[in-house]
């Protein structure tokens, strides 16, 4: 790997082998370091997206495992709220098949492919980013014109490329088993566990069942417990994966763009701050991180000034989304039990869950400004109930 090439992806998760096929087919040389090999893929996600990821990335059929038009959610004191969309709003991905087709697409377009390196350092050399790793107890190096960090979330190779990582996470716990009575995606508070912490059984197969919880930590305790609930126990057959956790970005990053190097996907912040969820985001971040990347590829200015439009036009695109979600996750934070209950009876008495499913204004990728204005509009009937007396009882 002694070779220059034009731009080096540190990461071939799906945003980062996205935006290598967009590169390579636009005529650059492209090279892809991921440490894991494609066999050994284990996603530490539900995979779960909105039908506008599936026809933007041109997906076959056979990636989507379930669609979804439903789903039930939970207060933890027992209330539901169903809401039923007459189109489907979601589809839950072979997420490991996703990632192995991406990478396959990238390597078709013309990107090189480097599996199981495990890159350490970024130095800035003579106007060229000499990156440097381990490869099979081996060190290996390797130099690129510009750099994409799509590696996730950890800070190192960020701040030596001058980026600003994401600073808060949360925790999010994932794994699949075997289930009965699970016919529709179900979604649980779990605030009376710990404070904004939810959790989410999505139906896959026969009997499969993908279980996940998000929370501000302990999520993989959080999960065993959301398991033993009584509505729970019982329905559960077996463990199909292990229970694994990754760290989730809270929040966009307020750096993304230095001399010669942009960050993508999680490496970015680019994740919806209420569910997580991050592969409709980075992918968008992904197109205008090639685009703007290859525009100044060809024009040979890799000046940080440069590459500045794409941070203006993801964060144009996607930071109001990000941070209304911020301030839904900040609001439910502060809830108790009760008043998450009486959050669900509201959106269950007014009807307001299915007129927006039922407008074709919703939008499962950007639902967060949904839940904000849903929010804002439950605030009066909330204070009216806080204000009224409770009744007295006769002993």
């Amino acid at each position: 790997m002694n070779d220059l090439y034009d731009v080096a992806v540190i990461g071939a998760g799906p945003a980062g082998s996205y935006s290598a096929a967009l590169l390579a087919s636009s005529g650059h040389r492209v090279l892809v370091l991921d440490r894991q090999r494609a066999p050994e893929l284990s996603p530490l996600c539900t995979g779960i997206v909105g039908v506008p990821y599936v026809q933007m990335m041109g997906l076959d059929d056979d990636l989507v495992l379930a669609r979804a038009s439903s789903a039930t959610v939970y207060s933890p004191l027992g209330r539901q709220l169903r809401v039923v969309s007459p189109r489907v709003e979601a589809c839950v991905l072979d997420r490991a098949l996703l990632e192995q087709r991406l990478r396959n697409r990238a390597m078709s377009a013309g990107a090189e492919m480097v599996e199981g390196i495990t890159v350490s350092h970024a130095d800035r050399e003579a106007g060229r980013w000499l990156l440097s790793g381990v490869r099979d107890g081996c060190r290996e190096s390797v130099t690129a014109r510009a750099m994409i960090l799509a590696c996730g979330v950890g800070p190192e190779l960020a701040q030596q490329a001058g980026l600003e990582p994401p600073r808060r996470f949360l925790v999010g716990a994932h794994m699949e088993m075997e289930m009965d009575g699970v016919a529709e995606t179900e979604v649980y508070s779990l605030s009376d566990l710990a404070s904004g912490a939810f959790g989410w059984l999505v139906p896959v197969g026969s009997n499969r069942v993908r279980v996940g919880v998000l929370a501000y930590s302990g999520a993989v305790s959080l999960t065993r417990q959301f398991l033993e609930r009584a509505e729970n126990r019982n329905r559960v057959r077996s463990s199909l994966t292990p229970l694994l956790q990754r760290p989730v970005p809270l929040g966009g990053a307020s750096r993304t763009v230095a001399h010669g190097v942009v960050s993508i996907g999680d490496a970015a912040g680019q994740v919806k701050s209420t569910t997580g969820g991050g592969l409709y985001f980075g992918a968008l971040a992904a197109r205008h991180a090639a685009d703007v990347l290859g525009t100044a590829l060809d024009k040979d200015d890799l000046s940080a000034r440069a590459l500045m439009r794409y941070q203006l036009r993801w964060r144009k695109q996607l930071v109001q989304e990000i941070e209304r979600g911020m301030l839904v996750r900040r609001a439910y934070n502060r809830m108790s039990p009760q008043r998450v209950d009486d959050i669900i009876r509201w959106a269950a008495g007014t009807g307001l869950a299915e007129r927006v499913l039922g407008s074709g204004s919703f939008s499962f990728d950007r639902h967060t400004s949904t839940l904000f204005f849903g929010l804002i509009r439950a605030v009066p009937w909330l204070l009216r109930r806080s204000n009224t007396p409770t009744p007295e009882v006769d002993a």
